[in-house]
């Protein structure tokens, strides 16, 4: 890897981060604009675009963590008061 893959690779990561923050963030706030039905239909619209979508391969990683961190993160507006999955593989 060049130095400037490298350089490249870190901006996508920090982009990622980046992205992911500022979706926890929106996320923790989300009461304040959709009801929970609607956070509901935000999400399956969302899983839906992820099972749809052609941008991500259908068998990447990258699809199946997508599909991890929406959960975990959509977990907290889905339910009034969520503590976690008792499923380990949910956590």
């Amino acid at each position: 890897m060049t130095r400037e893959e490298q350089a490249k690779f870190l901006a996508q990561c920090k982009e990622f981060v980046l992205g992911m923050n500022r979706l926890e963030q929106r996320v923790g706030k989300i009461d304040e604009g959709l009801t929970k039905a609607e956070q509901r239909a935000v999400f399956k619209e969302v899983f839906e675009w992820l099972g749809a979508t052609t941008e991500i391969p259908p068998n990447s990683y990258t699809r199946e963590w997508a599909r991890e961190l929406l959960a975990a993160i959509g977990a907290t507006a889905q339910y009034d008061k969520y503590e976690g999955s008792p499923d380990t593989y949910i956590a």
